[in-house]
């Protein structure tokens, strides 16, 4: 192409401009080239998509049938010699389980692994069971205590009983003293609070003046 456009000999200005239009036409390609290049990487893409499918594929067929003894393959006996080996040896099993932060154990060890699991939760089911039965207990006895605390009081204020004139550091005979009888009978034949200081008031000592 030349270059005809008036005084383009005489403005430096222009000549540039015009030359810098032409490089970027050739440099910039057409929407066509563009949907062009684009089915073309697709169509790569896809074909080797399919050939590393195909291929492991193949492969994977092939160390099947080697090891169900159909074919004989030696770099297949090789491949799976050497893996064996490989995850035969202790350092690269724990290698492998610290960079992949998993344990690997054979089916006997997973299985008793299971059991003791199982077991253990079986344990803390009884457990739970017991503690449950003790709770309900608890809160019964808390009840009851509450009931007996109740008439207890009652009692105490029976003008009949007289069980608020309990003096229980006082003597009842001898160097025993009135609580000291009390808990004797408590001890001795079982008796019951209220029972055993009404024994022991039956000194006059052991009765508030």
């Amino acid at each position: 192409d030349s270059f005809s456009a008036p005084g383009a000999g005489k403005n430096p200005v222009f000549l540039a401009k015009v030359i810098a239009r032409k490089v970027l036409a050739l440099l910039a390609p057409s929407d066509e080239e563009d949907v062009t290049q684009m089915g073309r990487f697709i169509a790569l893409f896809c074909d080797v998509s399919i050939g590393i499918i195909f291929g492991v594929l193949i492969i994977s067929t092939l160390i099947s049938l080697d090891h169900r003894g159909v074919i004989h393959i030696q770099s297949a006996h090789n491949i799976r010699n050497t893996a064996f080996h490989l995850l035969s040896d202790p350092e690269t099993m724990a290698n492998i389980e610290e960079s992949s932060d998993l344990k690997f154990m054979t089916i006997a060890e997973y299985e008793s692994k299971r059991k003791e699991i199982d077991g253990v939760l079986e344990k803390k089911a009884h457990h739970e069971e017991i503690l449950k039965k003790r709770t309900e207990e608890v809160e019964a006895k808390k009840k009851e205590v509450e009931g007996i605390k109740d008439e207890y009081e009652k009692l105490l204020g029976n003008p009949l009983l007289q069980l608020n004139s309990y003096c229980g550091s006082c003597s009842w005979t001898g160097k025993m003293t009135c609580d000291g009888r009390v808990q004797f009978l408590k001890d001795k034949y079982n008796t019951r609070p209220i029972a055993a200081k009404l024994n022991a008031m039956e000194h006059e000592s052991c009765i508030k003046k």
